[in-house]
């Protein structure tokens, strides 16, 4: 994915990872984004979205799960 860059605050930046397994896809995500994320297996926080849709997590959990430091009004934005 290339695209330009967009002058933006550093605390607005965030990385995502979606790692697909039999069980369905892991996501991983961390608030802290950009070109020195480090090492995301280690600081980012995870959840496996099942492929089986009946057991899909609200967006209340995928919130509270992978938004623990993300402020809460962009939590509408980002789930």
């Amino acid at each position: 994915l290339v695209e330009p860059f967009v002058p933006h605050p550093q605390d607005t930046e965030y990385y995502i990872n979606i790692n697909s397994v039999r069980d369905g896809d892991w996501i991983l995500f961390t608030h802290e984004g950009g070109v020195d994320v480090g090492d995301v297996d280690a600081k980012a926080e995870k959840l496996l979205i099942p492929v089986d849709l009946t057991q899909y997590p609200s967006n209340e959990e995928i919130a509270s799960t992978l938004l623990k430091k993300v402020p809460e009004g962009v939590h509408n934005v980002l789930v």
